[in-house]
């Protein structure tokens, strides 16, 4: 019994000590004299640790994306099959862990970014992930994977409607939810670039996200587009018409439904004009006052429309929502003729959103279109055409997403501006020249 007792005792320690050894080398990258000592604790002791599984996923996926460079096929199939295994056994040896969420997150991805699986294999992985915690679901694809695997459920006629419009509107807030959170850290290291006390840790960070921000806001346009017609007024109107009845003391499905509603120009029909009532009945609040602002603007009521939208204003603490509606309120103004109004607006908006590049973009092409008014003659009108340009850069170096569309417009801009011939013809090289007209201020003339 004692000679058993002792060769368990020193079962448990080799499990410990070759994990020791295995997680070691793992963090070294060492992913081939790792598997070494994995192997033995996969066989050996599968339920010491979490790590044996977490740590078998990193090697597997190593050997695959290896033989993926090699182009071994047979190698490829077996690795990839091997980590989907490993989350399996890792869900079914601890189904208590903390980390399930994501687990089912990352074996989804994999699957999804692999080709494997079928659609509703991948909707019931990505499914049971988010509804356990959606806040591990910080990858754009891996939203759009689910959402993509929903669609093709209702296709099939194995999820209803209403169950699809409700994962959309899950996974778009999901999204939109990261991509407030990525802006704001953006904003906060942008402010530490200009002051010149940016670390390299954090450079390298502040690149990343704006590599990366972009992603997010495409993956919302893709799974507008793949919701396609199944998301237009002739469905979503019949169903919120259905339910109306049932929900309309439930703040949470109105303020869904009078998103989806606005989101996609339904607010014509009479039952976004219901939901929008109801909804500021039981529970006036930004989301109430928002969508009135959008019911009486599409109904022509400019006036009231701009009451509305600047209570919603006065009923929100959350910056992005007062920037939201400050550019609304600078678009209205823009259409009014009213360009310096507009123009304030948009710097109300950049005051809670610095990311805004929407904002600048619309202060140049009011610039651009005021050119014929600014000036006296005709080197002093197309000098107009810098400050827009230098709006649209600005919308550039901040909006990653609107990046690519802000250098084209600048350049656009600049063209229009007078030649280097121009200005050397008329010696006005770094000299300035007042814009005599609504923008106010002066535009210094490039010397170079």
């Amino acid at each position: 019994m004692f000679s058993s007792l002792g060769l368990f005792a020193q079962e448990a320690n080799d499990c410990k000590v070759n994990l020791s050894l295995e997680h070691d080398m793992i963090v070294s990258k060492k992913y081939d004299e790792a598997l070494t000592y994995w192997n033995k604790l996969y066989k050996d002791c599968p339920s010491e640790s979490e790590a044996i599984y977490s740590d078998g996923v990193k090697i597997f996926k190593a050997k695959y994306k290896a033989a993926k460079k090699a182009k071994d096929t047979a190698g490829m199939e077996t690795y990839k099959n091997k980590v989907v295994e490993l989350f399996d056994k890792w869900l079914e040896l601890f189904p208590d862990s903390k980390l399930v969420a994501k687990i089912y997150h990352d074996k989804g991805y994999f699957m999804y970014t692999n080709k494997m699986g079928t659609k509703e294999e991948l909707y019931n992985i990505f499914s049971t992930g988010f509804k356990k915690d959606k806040t591990k679901f910080t990858n754009p694809k891996s939203l759009y994977g689910y959402f993509d695997a929903a669609v093709d459920m209702y296709k099939n006629k194995k999820v209803s409607f209403e169950d699809l419009i409700n994962i959309y509107n899950e996974v778009t807030a999901a999204n939109e939810k990261l991509i407030e959170k990525y802006t704001l850290q953006m904003e906060d290291l942008q402010k530490k670039e200009e002051a010149g006390e940016l670390l390299q840790k954090e450079e390298r960070r502040l690149n990343a996200i704006r590599k990366n921000l972009p992603v997010y806001t495409i993956v919302n346009k893709k799974m507008d587009q793949v919701l396609g017609e199944l998301g237009d007024c002739a469905h979503l109107v019949p169903l919120y018409k259905r339910t109306f009845e049932e929900n309309k003391d439930n703040a949470a499905w109105l303020r869904k439904a009078a998103r989806n509603l606005s989101k996609k120009d339904c607010s014509n029909d009479p039952i976004f004009g219901k939901i929008v009532t109801e909804l500021d009945r039981i529970n006036p609040s930004y989301s109430s006052s928002y969508y009135l602002g959008k019911l009486n603007e599409k109904r022509g009521n400019i006036s009231k429309a701009i009451f509305y939208y600047k209570k919603a204003i006065g009923l929100t603490n959350k910056a992005y929502d007062k920037a939201k509606v400050y550019y609304i309120l600078a678009t209205i103004a823009k259409n009014r003729g009213q360009k310096s109004q507009a123009r304030t607006y948009a710097y109300k908006a950049l005051e809670f959103k610095p990311s805004m590049g929407s904002a600048y973009l619309l202060i140049a092409r009011m610039y651009a279109k005021s050119a014929d008014q600014c000036g006296k003659d005709k080197f002093s009108k197309l000098s107009t055409y810098w400050l827009a340009a230098n709006m649209a850069e600005k919308a550039a170096k901040v909006d990653p997403s609107r990046a690519k569309a802000a250098r084209k417009a600048a350049a656009n801009y600049r063209a229009h501006a007078p030649s280097k011939t121009e200005i050397f013809m008329n010696g006005m090289a770094g000299k300035k020249i007042p814009m005599k007209c609504w923008i106010g201020g002066s535009v210094t003339v490039p010397s170079k």
